[in-house]
Parts: C-alpha cells; sequence; structure tokens
C-alpha cells in the first residue's frame, strides 16, 4: 500500500496540476505537512508552487486575529479574578493547583461548546436547571441528575458546602478571564477557537485567501472544530480526506471507529482516492503484517532491544536513505530517548527527531531543583546562613559546577566529608565565583529570579571561557547519533537558555501581577512550567531514522515500526486529568472524557500498523508500583479479536546460580614486598585491631590492612558507634589528665562527678574535636544533646565505679606504645597500640580497655584467642592480653593486671572490670597477673605472626561467616 498521504498528494496533483499551489491543506500537525509536500514533490516530478500547509491551530489564530495567552499569566489573573469574587484570603500557593484545573476546564468548555451558564448554574436551583436543559438528550439530562442528587444540600458535609460555595462562583470567575483577556486581544486555546466559530455563525468573519481547503487525516474533532468545519462546507470550499483504509479502524467493537461514522457522514470526501493503487508496485509494502512482542525486564533494556532489531536491518550494510524514512522508532515514553539515541547502529548515518527533548530532563534542571532544595533549607546559626550537607554536596558534585573549578570543588567537597561538616558557612562555600553566587541566601519570592538568572548567567560565562567541559567520548557519540550540526559547547548552552527564558518570563509576569506567595510556590510553578517545554532537535525531517513520538506519528505511515513501552497504562496513555467538572456532568454536557481518550489512543495504534510490513512491540515486564507489567490490550486485541499471527519473545538476562569461587591472595614477591612495611625499621605497624581483624578474615586483612582501602569518608549526622567510644575515651582522658602518676581519692572523684557543668563542657569539646572536628565549642543541640547526656551518665557511672577503688594511683591515659616482635625466623615485627588507661590498685598494675560496645570479658584459652574457627572468640580480651604483653614487666612487687571496662554494663550490679579464663561450665578464674599467660600468649601471638608473614599460608576468605555481616568488602568477595 502506499502512504496515504502520498494518495492524497497523488490525486490532489492529477486533478488540479500546477494549482494546486491556490489551494490550502490542513494536516493534524506540521510534520505531516512536510512529508505531503515531498510526497507531492514525488508525484508532479518537476519543480511547481507549493500549496498552503497549516495546522487547524494556525487557522483559527489566523482568522481570530487574538495571540494565544500565557498560561502563567492567566493563572495570576485567574488568581486575582478569584480574590474579588470570592472575598477569601487563600494564598496563590493554595490557590495554584485548582487554578491549573479551571484553565484546563474552561479551554474544554469553550473547544466544545458547551453553555457554560448552564453548567455552572447554582445547584440550589436544580427546578430552573430542569426546564431549561430541553436541549439536552434524556440520557445527558439523566447522567446530570445523577450528579446533582450526590450535591443537593440536604444535611451536606463541610466538603460539599466548600464545593458548592466555590462552584457559585465559577461562572463570574470564566466570564471574567475572558473579558480581562480579550482587553488585551489575547485568549486560550478554547476561546480563540469558540470565538472564531461563533463569528462565522454570525456571519462576522472575513473570508479565507484560499480557493479550498482540504482538511486531511484529522479524527476526534471538538464541537468548535466540527462547526468550523460544517461552516466552510457550507461556504463550498472545504474538502475532508480521512485515513479510515484501516478495517480495524472501521470496526463498530473497536474504540478507534468512535469518531469514523460521525466524520464520514458529516465530512464526506469529494475526490475519491483510488484503493486499486495499493496494490501498485511503488506501494511502501506489500507484504502481510508480521508483528513480534518482544518482552523485556528493563526500560533501558527495550533501547538496546532496538538496536539488535535495527542491526538485523541493516544486515552489516548501510541502510539507504529511503529505507531508514520508511522506519520509524516510536517513544510513547519521551524518557527513553536519549537511551534509544545511544542505542543506534552505526550504519545509521541519518536520524530524524521528531518530539524534542524535554526541559525537565536536561542537567540544568537536576541542578536548578538541587538550588532550589538547597535555598528552601538555609539556616541561621548566630545570625549567619549556613548550608544543610545533604543540599550541598549534590551541587558541588553536579557536572556543570564540578567541571568548572574541578580541583578547588574537589578540595572543598573532601573538607567537607573528612571534617563532618554537616551545616556549612557561606564563607567556606565561597571559593570561586560562581559558588559566591550560588551559596548567597535568598528569602524573598521576587528576589529569586534575578538570583536563578545571576546562575545561569555565570554558568554560561563557564561555558563561554571554555571553564565547563564535557566528556569528549560520551558527547561525541551523542551528537553523530543525533546528526545535529551544533557543538556540544552549542547544546549545552541551549539548555541553559531556555532556562533562563523560563525564569525570565516568570519574573515579568509575576512583576505585572504583584502576586504574594511563598518560595515553595514558586518553586512548584516554575517546575509545572519547566515541565511543559521541549527543546526541538535541529535535523532533516525528510531524511534517515524517523524517532518520534505517538502523537507526531499522525497521518504518517512506515514499512518497518519499532514501538516501545508497550504497557498498559502507557500505551494506551492512562491519565485522568484533573477536572473540577465530574465526570457525570462532562459526559451530560458532551465535554471529553476518558472514554474519548481510550479512543484516540486506539485509532492512533491502528492507523498507524495498518501500512507497515513488520511491527516490533516492545513492552516493560517488570511489576513496579504502579506500574503492572503487563501489555497492552492492543497486543491482546490483535490476538484474540482479530486472530493475528504474534510472535512473542522473551529477553531475559543471564543470571549465574553457581557458587562463587572462593578468592584468596597468594603470597607473591609483590604482597611480601607490602607486607615489608611492618618490618623492624618500616614505615609502619601491626595493631591489635590488624590482628583482630586477620583472625575474622585475613583476606579483610589483606583488603584493610596490607592495601589500606577504606571506606569512602562521609558526612555523618548520626553518632556512630566507634565514634561514641571515641567521644568517651577522649572526656575520660581530659577529666583524669590532671591526676597522671598521682593519687586519686573518693573525694575527688566524687567532686568532679557532681560538677554537671565541668562534665557538660568536657563531652561538647570531645564532640567539637572529634564528631564536628572543629576547635569551636558550641552547646550540643538535637540528637547530639542526648547522645551527649547518655555519655555523660556513662562518664558519671565510670567514676562511681573508680571510687570504689580508691584510693589509687592514676598513671597514664591514651598511652602510645611501640615494641618489636621477634618471629620464629628471627626476624622482627613492629607493633603498636594505644592503652586507654593504665592505673594502679594496690598491688596491680591495670591495663583498662573501655569498649562502648558488647563483648565478654571471659576466654577458654590462650590458643582459643588466636582461632580463626571460634565464632565467640573474645577479641576484646586479645587486645588487652596484647597491651600488657607490650607494656612489659611489672615493677618489682607489681602485678600486670588487665581490665576491660564495658559500657553496656556499667550500670548492671554484677560490673566487674576483670578478665577471667573460663574453666569449665560454672568455674571462671580471674586473671591476677598477666605473668602466668604471658609465655603462651607470646607464643599464640607468634604463630599468628608467622603465618601472616609467612610465604605459605595465602589470605582466604573466613571460615567463619559471621565476620561479613558488617564487613565493608562482602561484595567484592561475594561470600
Amino acid at each position: 500500500m502506499k502512504p496515504f498521504l502520498y494518495q492524497v498528494a497523488s490525486l490532489f496533483y492529477s486533478q488540479y496540476g500546477a494549482e494546486i499551489s491556490r489551494l490550502a491543506f490542513v494536516f493534524p500537525n506540521r510534520r505531516t505537512g512536510l512529508f505531503f509536500q515531498k510526497y507531492l514533490s514525488e508525484v508532479a516530478g518537476k519543480p511547481l508552487f507549493s500549496p498552503t500547509i497549516l495546522t487547524i491551530n494556525d487557522l483559527f489564530v489566523q482568522l481570530s486575529g487574538k495571540q494565544t495567552a500565557d498560561r502563567i499569566s492567566m493563572l495570576f489573573k485567574l488568581y486575582g479574578i478569584y480574590l474579588e469574587h470570592s472575598g477569601s484570603s487563600e494564598t496563590f500557593d493554595e490557590f495554584l493547583y485548582w487554578g491549573e484545573m479551571l484553565l484546563n476546564d474552561f479551554d474544554d468548555i469553550d473547544k466544545y461548546m458547551a453553555d457554560a451558564r448552564m453548567l455552572f448554574t447554582n445547584v440550589t436551583d436544580l427546578r430552573e436547571i430542569e426546564n431549561d436543559f430541553s436541549f439536552l438528550s434524556p440520557e445527558q439530562i439523566a447522567a446530570i441528575r445523577t450528579f446533582w442528587s450526590s450535591f443537593y444540600p440536604k444535611g451536606d458535609t463541610p466538603n460539599q458546602e466548600e464545593f458548592l460555595a466555590v462552584w457559585q462562583i465559577l461562572y463570574a470567575l470564566y466570564a471574567d478571564l475572558r473579558e480581562a483577556l480579550s482587553a488585551e486581544n489575547k485568549g486560550y486555546e478554547g476561546m480563540i477557537f469558540r470565538e472564531v466559530v461563533e463569528r462565522m455563525e454570525k456571519e462576522e468573519c472575513c473570508d479565507l485567501p484560499y480557493t479550498k481547503i482540504v482538511f486531511v487525516g484529522l479524527n476526534a474533532l471538538s464541537v468548535a472544530e466540527e462547526r468550523f468545519l460544517s461552516l466552510l462546507q457550507k461556504q463550498g470550499i472545504a474538502d475532508f480526506y480521512w485515513d479510515y483504509a484501516s478495517p480495524k479502524v472501521t470496526d463498530p467493537d473497536n474504540k478507534a471507529s468512535y469518531f469514523v461514522e460521525r466524520n464520514l457522514k458529516q465530512f464526506p470526501s469529494q475526490l475519491t482516492i483510488d484503493n486499486e493503487e495499493s496494490d501498485d508496485k511503488l506501494s511502501i509494502v506489500n507484504s502481510p503484517l508480521s508483528i513480534e512482542v518482544i518482552g523485556i525486564p528493563s526500560g533501558i533494556g527495550q533501547a538496546k532491544q532496538v538496536y539488535s532489531i535495527l542491526s538485523d536491518l541493516c544486515k552489516e550494510d548501510e541502510m539507504s536513505a529511503e529505507e531508514a524514512l520508511k522506519t520509524a522508532v516510536i517513544l510513547p515514553d519521551e524518557h527513553l530517548l536519549i537511551p534509544v539515541l545511544n542505542a543506534i547502529p552505526e550504519q545509521i548515518k541519518r536520524i530524524n527527531v521528531t518530539m524534542g527533548y524535554p526541559l525537565a530532563g536536561t542537567p540544568v534542571a537536576s541542578l536548578m531543583e538541587y538550588i532550589l532544595a538547597l535555598q528552601k533549607n538555609v539556616r541561621y546559626v548566630d545570625r549567619q546562613p549556613v548550608f544543610y550537607f545533604r543540599d550541598v554536596l549534590p551541587i558541588l558534585n553536579h557536572r556543570y559546577i564540578m567541571t568548572t573549578s574541578p580541583d578547588v570543588i574537589s578540595r572543598l567537597v573532601k573538607d567537607i566529608s573528612e571534617n563532618n561538616k554537616i551545616y556549612i558557612s557561606y564563607a567556606d562555600l565561597n571559593k570561586t565565583a560562581l559558588l559566591s553566587i550560588l551559596f548567597t541566601p535568598v528569602t524573598a519570592v521576587d528576589m529569586f529570579s534575578d538570583y536563578l538568572i545571576n546562575v545561569l548567567q555565570e554558568l554560561n560565562k563557564a561555558i563561554d571561557n571554555g571553564q565547563l567541559t564535557i566528556d569528549n567520548e560520551e558527547s561525541d557519540d551523542k551528537l553523530s547519533i543525533v546528526n545535529c550540526p551544533l557543538s556540544i559547547k552549542d547544546v549545552e548552552q541551549e539548555f541553559i537558555f531556555h532556562y533562563f527564558t523560563t525564569v525570565n518570563r516568570m519574573k515579568e509576569v509575576m512583576q505585572e501581577a504583584n502576586v504574594e506567595m511563598k518560595i515553595d510556590t514558586y518553586f512548584r510553578l516554575l517546575k509545572r512550567v519547566t515541565d511543559t517545554i521541549t527543546i526541538p532537535f535541529h535535523g532533516e525531517p525528510l531524511s534517515g531514522l524517523q524517532i518520534m513520538g505517538v502523537l507526531e506519528t499522525r497521518a504518517l505511515d512506515f514499512d518497518r515500526l519499532i514501538i516501545l513501552s508497550m504497557n498498559e497504562g502507557i500505551f494506551p496513555l492512562k491519565k485522568a486529568a484533573n477536572s473540577f467538572i465530574p465526570y457525570n456532568l462532562r459526559r451530560g454536557f458532551g465535554l471529553p472524557t476518558y472514554e474519548h481518550q481510550d479512543s484516540v489512543w486506539a485509532y492512533h495504534f491502528y492507523r498507524l500498523i495498518y501500512r507497515a510490513s513488520h511491527v516490533s512491540l516492545l513492552y516493560d515486564t517488570r511489576s513496579n508500583g504502579l506500574q503492572t507489567g503487563e501489555v497492552s490490550r492492543f497486543v491482546h486485541q490483535l490476538h484474540y479479536h482479530y486472530e493475528e499471527p504474534i510472535q512473542n519473545k522473551l529477553v531475559v538476562y543471564n543470571v549465574s546460580s553457581s557458587k562463587t569461587p572462593a578468592l584468596q591472595v597468594a603470597k607473591t614477591e609483590e604482597v611480601m614486598n607490602r607486607l615489608a612495611v611492618f618490618r623492624k625499621d618500616g614505615p609502619r605497624a601491626i595493631s591489635a585491631s590488624a590482628i583482630n581483624t586477620y583472625l575474622d578474615c585475613p583476606l579483610k586483612f589483606y583488603f584493610s590492612v596490607v592495601e589500606g582501602i577504606q571506606e569512602e569518608e562521609e558526612v555523618s549526622e548520626t553518632i556512630e558507634s566507634n565514634v561514641f567510644g571515641s567521644i568517651l575515651h577522649k572526656v575520660m582522658e581530659e577529666l583524669y589528665k590532671p591526676f597522671c602518676g598521682k593519687m586519686v581519692t573518693a573525694d575527688l572523684l566524687k567532686a568532679i562527678r557532681k560538677d554537671t557543668p565541668a562534665l557538660t563542657g568536657a563531652v561538647a569539646r570531645a564532640f567539637a574535636e572529634v564528631f564536628f572536628k572543629t576547635d569551636v565549642v558550641r552547646p550540643l543541640t538535637g540528637q547530639n544533646f542526648l547522645i551527649g547526656e547518655m555519655i555523660r551518665k556513662y562518664v558519671e557511672k565510670v567514676l562511681e565505679r573508680d571510687g570504689k577503688l580508691t584510693p589509687f594511683r592514676y598513671i597514664e591515659s591514651e598511652k602510645r606504645i611501640n615494641r618489636l616482635f621477634t618471629l620464629t625466623d628471627k626476624s622482627e615485627i613492629q607493633l603498636k597500640g594505644f592503652i586507654d588507661r593504665i592505673d594502679e590498685v594496690r598491688d596491680a598494675v591495670r591495663i583498662i580497655d573501655y569498649k562502648s560496645g558488647s563483648g565478654t570479658p571471659q576466654f577458654t584459652s590462650v590458643d582459643a584467642l588466636f582461632d580463626k574457627e571460634e565464632t565467640d572468640r573474645s577479641k576484646a580480651v586479645m587486645q588487652v592480653f596484647m597491651y600488657a604483653w607490650m607494656y612489659g614487666m611489672a615493677p618489682a612487687g607489681k602485678v600486670i593486671q588487665p581490665g576491660i571496662y564495658y559500657m553496656r554494663t556499667l550500670f548492671s550490679p554484677s560490673f566487674d572490670a576483670g578478665v577471667y579464663q573460663r574453666i569449665d561450665r560454672s568455674k571462671t578464674e580471674l586473671v591476677v597477673d598477666f605473668a602466668n599467660y604471658y609465655t603462651d600468649f607470646e607464643n599464640g601471638l607468634r604463630k599468628c605472626l608467622d603465618e601472616i608473614f609467612g610465604t605459605e599460608t595465602p589470605f582466604v576468605q573466613t571460615p567463619n561467616g559471621k565476620a561479613c555481616t558488617y564487613c565493608p568488602f562482602k561484595d567484592i568477595c561475594g561470600k
């Protein structure tokens, strides 16, 4: 079959020849007109003047003499009118949502020529309404009565009363808005349509400068359009051609036929398209329709499948220009545009994108969202503005910002993370001209437009100066795919320019309207405006592979179709329009309802596939949230109703279920060289926690200790357990520092314990140093205050427990110790450690370790402390024993006694800082003198270090899965 537009072009050229230039052709969109001109030039085979090409909207605007009103300014106008009629104190913020609904409803009322006064008549005048409904059918009257019966004021709820109160002024809002727009010679689309039709019906409209107007490929006409076409038909200058050749479109059981009979009857064609041409050898396709339905569990996966389909079509040769033009990729979901563009095979050199790219999907739009969040959450500390790190980091890491000054911004991000800055001051962020503008706090709405304009201008300047650079490889790919003559610099500036013009327009309208609004409202309004703007791609419409949205396909025909997102809810689109006019009233007054939308989508689909030879329908099989993963109803209709042969395919990902192979690191020469840094005179030393890490998992030891791989440092708002312990250590160190080397009495400890302000100050100082990493000490607030109070309670309890040991001599806090350890091969390894506390209680020198976590002070044997397969190995005992071994021999007449202060048991009556060996189930023995365990511990430690530094034993995964629970490397090793 030949394309529908080709048939129309051929018919009119054969009828009019060169005189066709005197005609005007009206199409659903401009793209259709371009294809018509192409076919007309092919039919003519020689140069000729083109007929006038219009859309129906162009024709209405041309006849009305009015400009289409700006939506933002209409919202402000409507708000002013609403306040005037309602006397309400409602803010623009509260009005915005349903103000938009009203604009949509007013547009529908005018396009469908509904009697607005009757529609919005006061519900209390029910009997009068019924008397005035003589112009409606019985079915329409029944639908209206059904609605009013639920809102008839008999003991109404507050919601019904509010509805009625607003409903009573809707006609006044409608009439006054139209009047205000007319005074400026402007109008919304429906208003322009209605006025043109009413003027023509009164014979007040001027004559059209065309001998004939031909309407081609239209379908769903509004009442205004129908009456307009009828008026032109009566004047004898209109002709109509409907693309209703597909038997599926005309099938009464198919919703696609909703408008068919009415249109053919009211607006018949004057000339007859010769259907015998469908067998001509010049046809777009002669073979029967082949349909394949492909399910893919991914949105991006659908784009990748487009590559496979087009590659097969190319057959490793470059697709000819004509062949490419007969192929179209249809995107019901516009968000798949970029993935599809990146999935086009290299053989296809020319591509034309019809649908445009949404401004909301550009990098500048995402940056603006981050900026809006930043400004909304500005806080003031000591009257100075500070910004929340979760708002700051996305801006600094945005590619537009990061690439302007990579070194400066990288240092800034690192400083925020390393110093755990939760709130960052303007002074810290003011490092470049762009950052200075970005992080200037803005509180007034009238200043916000200027602020955004300054940011966009500075960004544009950065691009002009070459500061903003994009990944060349990625950029070149996208540009070659789009076949766009612009450079990447031009594309980025185009994005910024469109956003700049939008913000500028909002600023002008807000100044004219002089309406007060909250910053939140400004944000929402800006987002709604940018969501509706698309940036057109530059290209040659009549060349290459066509990538288009569903509405852009109207009246166009393709041999090969690839339609993505064939999911129920996407194609057909399931999106109920927000309306103040309920369904029954809409139906009663002949306004469009969801059935209307369903029929439009069905027509688009069945008309589109009629002249194709091969159709690939791709859909997403995933079920997620509101997305069901269900294939479109159109596929089921083709299969069950029309019994079309359909080839079903399912693309799945190969997910291996086999066990992940064991990972290990052999002691190669390179690994041994890395271990050499821990030997005598090397730059590093082994700590007790590192040995515990090895005993937990040798592979984790390799990653974290040998290779030095650490988790990326992030800003933490909450106190993690390790930070909690560090703060507690710091407070205890500060409190006991004045008593180092001195005797401590019960009175001293009691005085400290009772001095709450001093304890609170010590906690605040520890917080500042450990958590906030600053010299500035501020009172704790919020969650930090609660944690600070918890630490203070722990400290008080430690002092209380210590009071029962008095008098004792406090020797030292946080003592750093180093000692060489001799291995079996006589080589020496450097050991290091920090002893939290050393004191002397009677005849025992106690080596104390503070533990904020859980654990046990008991162990079964020294060998068990080094047993990698022991599930409940006492790591704390191993650590404090190692400190005791490193501390060395006790002074004459004294013993070394290890001890552990488990904070979680401090408040228990049975608290004991001693370390115990479990002899059997019911018997334990206190470790009074470490000398009794010294040799056994040294042998166990030697065996462990021999294994670490020997060449025979590789670093393997832990045999005990318990260590994997919180391991940062578990995704690497896959255990």
